[in-house]
C-alpha cells in the first residue's frame, strides 16, 4: 500500500498546482427594442452568482462556467430599462441562448422589466441525443433513484443503451467515473435528493468522455445555499395484490414491509463563501419474495425410497421426510442500505473549491427458487463503497476557466455465507441433498466465498477557452491507477478424499495452485487526452474533437496456451512449456464529430459521427491467474491480459422542432457497429482438454428510431417517448458460444436477436403540480425482450438448427404515481404528506418466461415429469413456477415529511 499512498501524494501536489465538465454557458445578444441594433457593452449578470459579462460590438455576450440550474439573468444598460429573465435552464455542457431587447428611458426612471424565459427553448448546440434531468423534475416524478431516472429516457430499454451490453455506459459523479473496472458496474450511486441535475447521453458524445459505448450517466451533485433549508421524510411500503397464489406470504397488515428515511441538511457556514450539504438515506426492504422455512440447514430428508412401498406408515405419509423448520415465510430478496453524501463548497470571486464524501452500503440476498423451502443457509451479498473528492474551479479570465479534480474511491463486494470460510457452522456437504427428487434443497449451506476489493485513484483536468463568441476550445487528461485484490474460493471438507469423508467435516479453503481458488493482486493504470472544438455560428454548430486512450494491465501472460500453467510438464518436449511475457500497453484513438444546423426560428437538424472504445471488465485479463486448468472438459476459463479494447463505430441522426412556446418534438435515428466484443475462445491442451481463453471475436449491430414529445403548461407537465429498436449478435454474451461448444452445439453462423432486443418501447409521464400540492403518473409499455423457444426433447437432434432467442416474451407493461400535499406550517415547520404507489393496476408482467410455452404460467408436462418428480410438500407445477418470472405487485408507499 505503500506505493499506492505515494501515487496519491504525487498526483494530490500537482492537482494542487494545476473532472467531464459539470458547467454550462448562457449566451447571447443584446439589441435596442425600437430599432433592433445591437447595444454595447450591456452588462449582463447571473443573480446571486455574481458572474457575468459585458456585450461586444455586435452586442454579443457569452457567461461560462455556469453550475446547472434555474436562474435569473440580470440586464442593464444606462439609459433603458433594466430587464429581470426569470428561470433560465442552464445545463451541463449546453449553451442556453437569450435573444434579448431593451426599451430606452428618461434618466429619472429606472423601472425594472421582468420576464419569464421560455419554456422551450431552442437547443442550438445539441448534436447528439442528450437529455437533462433537472433535481426539480426529479421531486415531481414517481422515481425514488438514479436507475429508474435513466430509465424513462428513449433509447433506454432494461438497462441497455440503444442495444449494447449491460456494461457498455459508464457512470459519472461530477465528472468523475465511479465504475468497478473488475466488473464494469456501478460501484456507488447517489441518492436522487443529492443530485442538481442528471445527464443523460443515449448516443454519440463528446471527446472528453471515454471508457464507454452505449451511453453517459452523469450526476452533479448539489451544494449548500446561503440559507439552512432540511428536510426529514419516513416513508413505510406495503403490497396490496389480488395475486396471492404467485406471491405467498404478503399481508395487508404489514404496513411497514419496506421501511425507508430521508434526511438533508444544506446551508452557509460563512455566507457567500463557505457551505455545507448533507444527505442520506436508510433503507430496510423485505420486498415481494419469500420462502417458506419448512427445512432447516441441518434437515436430512430422504426422498430416494419414494418408490419403496416400504417408505410408508399406515396413513400412508412417507417415513424419511425429516423437517424441522417452522413453516413460517421468510423474504428471501430482502435488501439493507445506507446512502449518505456530504459536501463542503468555499467560493471567491474567481475560485470555487469542494470536497465531497460519498458512502454507500448496502447488504442483499437474492430470490432463488431452489432454497424456497429451506430460505436459510444462503449467502449474503454486500457491498460498501465511499470515495472522497477534491475539486478546484478557477476562472482564469472572463473567457476561460479549468477544473481540476482528485478522487479516491474504495469499493468492497462480497458474497458469503460467514465473514470467515473457516467458521465452525458450516457443516457437512451431506445435507445439501434431494434437489434432483424434489426440485428444492432440504438441507444444506451454500460454500463459495467470494471477496473483491477495488481502489481507485483517479485525477482529472478540464480547461475551457472560449477564443471568441465562435470557438469554444475544450481539452483535458485524466490518469487512473488500480488496485485489485480478488479471492474467490470454494469451501471443502478437509477430509475429502478420505474415509472419513462421509462422517467427519471441516471446512478448508485451498490455495490458489488449485481449481477451487483464485486469488490475484493486480495495479493496472489508464491515462487519456482529449481536445474539442466547439464553433457556435449564427445557424450552425460544429463540435470536432479527437481522444487518445492508454491502458497498460501490468501483469503477465503464457506465451503457450496449450499448457499455460505448465502442468504438463515434459524434459524431452520444452517448446510445450510457457514462458511469461510482460502484457503490451493498449494505445486507441478516437475522433468525434458533431453537427447541428438551425432551420429557421424554430427547428433544429443534427448529426453526429464517432468512435468508442471501452476495455470489458477488467476480470477478463486476470480470471484464474494461476492458469491452472481442471482435468474436465469445459470446467476451466483463464484471462488473457491481451485483450483488445472493444469498440463502436456510431452514428445518428436528429431533428428537434419547436411546435409552439409550450410543445417540441424531438426525432433520431440512429445505427452502431459493435466490433471486437469480448469472447471466450476454445483452446485444447496438449493432453486435449479444451478450456475457454477470454478474446475479440463477437460482433453486434443495433439501429433504431427514438421520438419524444415534451409539454409544459404552467402547472401541467406531459412527456411522451417512444424506442423503436433491432438488436443483433452473434452471441449474447462473452461465455455464449463457449457455452453451445459445452453442450455440444456448433457456434452461430448468423446474427440473432440479443436476449434484451425488444422491437418497441413506450414511456409516458404527465403530472400536475403546485408548490402545495401534485400529482405524477409515469406508464411503461414494452412489447417484450427476445427468449429462446425450445421443443419438447423427442431425440438428440431436435435442436440443431434452431437458433437461440427465436420468440419474443409477452407485452408488459405497468403505472406508477406520486402524490404529495403540503398541509400547512406549524410551528415554522412545514408538513407534507407523500404518496407512491407502484404498479398501479396490479398487472402481473412475465418477465421470466417458460421456454416451452413463452410464458411465465404455462407448461407443457410430460407423465414422464411427473413421475420423475419424488416429493410430499411440493407438486411439479410449484417446482417450475416461480414467483421471480413476475413483476414486483401493486405496492403503496406513505410518507411524512417536516421541512424547515
Amino acid at each position: 500500500m505503500n506505493g499506492f499512498l505515494k501515487c496519491i501524494i504525487i498526483l494530490m501536489m500537482i492537482i494542487s498546482t494545476i473532472h467531464a465538465q459539470t458547467t454550462g454557458k448562457i449566451s447571447g445578444i443584446v439589441t435596442d427594442k425600437a430599432t433592433g441594433d445591437p447595444l454595447v457593452g450591456v452588462n449582463v449578470s447571473i443573480e446571486d452568482l455574481y458572474i457575468g459579462a459585458a456585450t461586444d460590438l455586435d452586442g454579443a455576450f457569452f457567461i461560462i462556467n455556469v453550475p446547472p440550474g434555474e436562474y435569473n439573468v440580470m440586464v442593464d444598460f444606462i439609459g433603458y430599462h433594466p430587464k429581470k429573465i426569470e428561470g433560465v435552464r442552464v445545463s451541463v455542457n449546453r449553451t442556453s441562448t437569450l435573444s434579448i431587447t431593451l426599451e430606452e428611458t428618461v434618466l429619472e426612471s429606472s423601472e425594472q422589466i421582468v420576464v419569464v424565459a421560455d419554456k422551450i427553448a431552442l437547443k442550438k448546440d445539441q448534436t447528439s441525443s442528450i437529455r437533462n434531468v433537472s433535481s426539480q423534475d426529479m421531486a415531481i416524478l414517481p422515481v425514488e433513484t438514479l436507475n429508474d431516472v435513466v430509465a424513462l429516457q428513449p433509447g433506454v430499454v432494461g438497462g441497455h443503451m440503444r442495444g449494447g451490453r449491460i456494461y457498455e455506459t459508464a457512470y459519472l459523479v461530477d465528472g468523475i467515473s465511479v465504475y468497478n473496472g473488475l466488473n464494469r458496474q456501478q460501484m456507488i450511486s447517489v441518492d436522487p435528493d443529492a443530485l442538481q441535475e442528471v445527464e443523460v447521453i443515449t448516443g454519440t458524445f463528446n471527446a472528453k468522455y471515454g471508457e464507454a459505448m452505449s451511453g453517459i450517466v452523469n450526476m452533479v451533485t448539489k451544494e449548500g445555499g446561503n440559507k439552512i433549508t432540511a428536510k426529514f421524510e419516513g416513508f413505510l411500503e406495503n403490497y396490496y395484490t389480488s395475486h396471492s397464489n404467485e406471491f405467498p406470504g404478503l399481508k395487508a397488515s404489514e404496513i411497514d414491509r419496506n421501511r425507508d428515511y430521508k434526511f438533508y441538511i444544506h446551508g452557509p457556514i460563512f455566507s457567500n463563501k463557505l457551505t455545507f450539504f448533507f444527505n442520506t438515506r436508510v433503507q430496510d426492504y423485505m420486498n415481494y419474495l419469500n420462502g417458506l422455512r419448512r427445512f432447516n440447514i441441518t434437515d436430512r430428508p430422504d426422498y430416494s425410497f419414494w418408490q419403496n412401498p416400504y417408505a410408508y406408515d399406515e396413513q400412508g405419509d412417507y417415513l424419511f421426510n425429516e423437517h424441522s423448520g417452522d413453516n413460517e415465510y421468510v423474504p428471501m430478496d430482502w435488501y439493507q442500505g445506507v446512502n449518505l453524501t456530504g459536501k463542503l463548497t468555499y467560493k471567491l470571486s474567481r475560485l470555487k473549491m469542494s470536497l465531497m464524501l460519498l458512502v454507500d452500503n448496502s447488504k442483499e440476498q437474492d430470490y432463488d427458487h431452489v432454497y424456497k423451502y429451506k430460505p436459510d443457509g444462503r449467502n449474503i451479498h454486500y457491498n460498501d463503497s465511499y470515495l472522497v473528492m477534491y475539486q478546484f474551479n478557477h476562472f482564469l479570465a472572463q473567457n476561460a476557466f479549468y477544473e481540476a479534480k482528485l478522487s479516491y474511491s474504495n469499493n468492497y463486494i462480497a458474497s458469503y455465507l460467514y465473514e470467515d470460510p473457516l467458521d465452525s457452522r458450516y457443516i457437512h456437504d451431506r445435507y445439501a441433498a434431494n434437489s434432483g427428487f424434489t426440485g428444492f434443497y432440504t438441507g444444506g449451506q451454500e460454500k463459495w466465498h467470494n471477496e473483491i476489493s477495488t481502489e481507485k485513484l483517479l485525477g482529472r483536468l478540464d480547461f475551457t477557452w472560449q477564443i471568441n463568441r465562435t470557438n469554444s476550445i475544450e481539452g483535458g487528461c485524466e490518469g487512473a491507477l488500480y488496485r485489485y485484490d480478488s479471492r474467490s474460493q470454494n469451501i471443502v471438507n478437509k477430509y475429502r478424499n478420505t474415509a472419513a469423508s462421509g462422517i467427519i467435516y471441516e471446512p478448508q479453503v485451498l490455495p490458489d495452485s488449485t481449481t477451487y481458488s483464485d486469488i490475484y493482486n493486480k495495479e493496472p493504470v489508464q491515462y487519456a487526452g482529449w481536445i474539442s472544438d466547439k464553433m457556435e455560428f449564427e445557424d450552425m454548430v460544429i463540435d470536432v474533437g479527437v481522444r487518445l486512450e492508454y491502458f497498460d494491465p501490468k501483469t503477465k501472460y503464457p506465451s503457450n496456451y496449450r499448457n499455460p500453467g505448465n502442468q504438463l510438464a515434459k524434459e524431452d518436449q520444452p517448446e510445450w512449456q510457457s514462458v511469461y511475457f510482460k502484457a503490451d500497453p493498449k494505445i486507441n484513438v478516437a475522433p468525434r464529430l458533431g453537427f447541428s444546423y438551425q432551420l429557421g426560428e424554430t427547428a433544429l437538424l443534427r448529426f453526429s459521427y464517432g468512435h468508442f472504445y471501452q476495455y470489458p471488465p477488467h476480470s477478463t485479463m486476470y480470471l484464474n491467474n494461476s492458469y491452472v486448468l481442471s482435468p474436465t472438459n469445459y470446467a476451466s476459463t483463464i484471462g488473457n491480459p491481451q485483450v483488445k479494447p472493444e469498440k463502436t463505430v456510431n452514428y445518428e441522426v436528429g431533428l428537434w422542432q419547436v411546435l409552439n412556446e409550450y410543445m417540441d418534438l424531438e426525432v433520431a435515428i440512429w445505427y452502431k457497429d459493435i466490433y471486437s466484443l469480448s469472447t471466450v475462445n476454445i483452446v485444447t491442451t496438449y493432453n486435449q482438454i479444451r478450456y475457454g481463453l477470454y478474446g475479440n471475436k463477437d460482433y453486434g449491430n443495433a439501429r433504431g428510431l427514438e421520438v419524444k414529445f415534451h409539454t409544459r403548461f404552467d402547472r401541467l407537465y406531459a412527456e411522451l417517448n417512444y424506442t423503436l429498436q433491432y438488436t443483433r449478435g452473434n452471441a449474447d454474451n462473452p461465455v455464449f458460444t463457449y457455452t453451445r461448444a459445452g453442450n455440444s452445439q456448433d457456434p452461430i453462423p448468423t446474427l440473432i436477436p440479443m436476449s434484451w432486443d425488444q422491437r418497441h418501447t413506450l414511456n409516458a409521464t404527465v403530472g400536475y403540480n403546485t408548490e402545495s400540492y401534485g400529482l405524477t403518473a409515469i406508464a411503461y409499455l414494452g412489447s417484450g425482450a427476445a427468449y429462446t423457444w425450445t421443443p419438447i426433447d423427442q431425440n438428440a437432434l431436435h435442436r440443431v438448427n434452431l437458433y437461440p432467442n427465436n420468440g419474443y416474451k409477452p407485452l408488459h407493461y405497468t403505472v406508477d404515481l406520486r402524490a404529495f400535499y403540503e398541509f400547512g406550517t406549524f410551528m415554522g415547520l412545514k408538513l407534507r404528506g407523500t404518496l407512491y404507489v407502484y404498479n398501479l393496476l396490479d398487472r402481473l408482467n412475465e418477465y421470466g418466461v417458460n421456454g416451452n410455452t413463452g410464458r411465465a404460467n404455462q407448461a407443457i408436462i410430460r407423465e414422464s415429469d411427473l413421475l420423475g418428480h419424488w416429493s410430499d410438500f411440493s407438486s411439479y407445477e410449484d417446482r417450475i413456477y416461480s414467483p421471480a418470472n413476475w413483476s414486483a405487485p401493486r405496492s403503496v408507499k406513505i410518507g411524512l415529511g417536516v421541512i424547515f
